[in-house]
């Protein structure tokens, strides 16, 4: 129990600290607009050094829930272009969605999977979460509707393993970080928000829920024709 509590507290702090020194005041666009040629230069000099503490700012902001993700993945295209920057925004937020989704099952999985499973509201829930979390996960996370944070601590209550959650969350998270971090290119041009979320890019967006949406109910349907053959022979 006294681990558990020092965790916590450990997370808390860590937070506001960051909110106290300011740091959400640089996780915003105007920030960005503002500092994103030195950004760009340091990294230019500094290339893989530069990479590298992104990619641990990244894991930390997940971590911590912090705002500011989808500029984190625009400063990413902006600064180490559309390849290198899908790879790292896709590989830390699957890192950081891993650590939360330890730290959430060590702190409160059974205790809050013992409440749920109780109540008529969540138990359906929890059964097609424990039928096929896999296909849930891969949908979740591919429709931005469902925040992130929101997901992590879902999943920590499932049954579903570590290796499942980090491929599910992984290959959910890539087009959504594709989309992102190829935006983020497009800085030197825009002078808002509303510039780059246009309709263009929501339709985008739309077009990989319905993705993943087909993806994961062929992906259902399959899974319980397997079930049915195997039950029948």
């Amino acid at each position: 129990m006294l681990k558990k509590l020092l965790i916590v507290a450990s997370l808390l702090s860590l937070v506001a600290l960051f909110f106290i020194n300011g740091g959400h005041e640089y996780l915003n666009f105007d920030s960005l607009k503002q500092h994103k040629d030195t950004l760009l230069a340091y990294a230019n000099e500094n290339y893989w050094q530069a990479f590298f503490i992104t990619g641990v700012i990244y894991i930390i902001s997940t971590v911590l829930n912090l705002p500011g993700a989808a500029i984190l993945s625009l400063a990413i295209g902006y600064i180490f272009g559309r390849w290198h920057g899908v790879m790292l925004a896709t590989i830390s937020s699957t890192i950081g969605a891993v650590l939360v989704f330890w730290i959430a099952r060590y702190l409160i999985a059974d205790w809050a999977r013992h409440r749920l499973e109780k109540m008529d509201s969540t138990r359906k829930i929890m059964a097609k979460l424990h039928d096929d979390a896999f296909s849930y996960l891969l949908f979740m996370r591919a429709v931005p509707l469902f925040p992130f944070w929101f997901v992590n601590m879902t999943f920590a209550f499932s049954p579903i393993n570590t290796k499942q959650y980090a491929i599910g969350t992984y290959l959910g998270m890539l087009p959504v970080s594709f989309v992102l971090v190829n935006l983020g290119q497009s800085l030197s041009t825009v002078d808002s928000m509303a510039e780059l979320f246009n309709t263009e890019v929501i339709f985008s967006f739309v077009l990989i829920g319905l993705l993943a949406l087909i993806t994961t109910t062929i992906m259902r349907i399959r899974k319980h024709r397997s079930l049915a053959e195997e039950t029948s022979q």
